[in-house]
């Protein structure tokens, strides 16, 4: 998407900085930001969430507890050691 983006001059002179500091252009600068914006909305919706909240601490016990396993050969093993009533 094309589009014309007026700044303040202090904002785009520490945008214009921030891109020469990180090696990238104003463009891909601006791109980073707003993907690093949406990532952020988007974790603060999940971090308000109290069922999904519940659900991760689930998880992280699961895996505390050693219910969880990693990779496919463990995951053959685990099913031949408790097979399927």
């Amino acid at each position: 998407m094309a589009m014309t983006l007026r700044l303040p001059a202090d904002l785009d002179a520490a945008l214009r900085a921030a891109a020469a500091e990180d090696h990238r252009s104003v463009q891909q600068e601006v791109a980073h930001a707003v993907e690093t914006y949406l990532a952020l909305r988007e974790t603060e919706e999940i971090k308000s969430d109290p069922e999904t909240l519940r659900a991760l601490a689930e998880a992280r016990e699961s895996v505390r507890a050693g219910d969880v396993v990693y990779g496919s050969e463990a995951a053959r093993a685990l099913v031949k050691d408790h097979p399927a009533s």
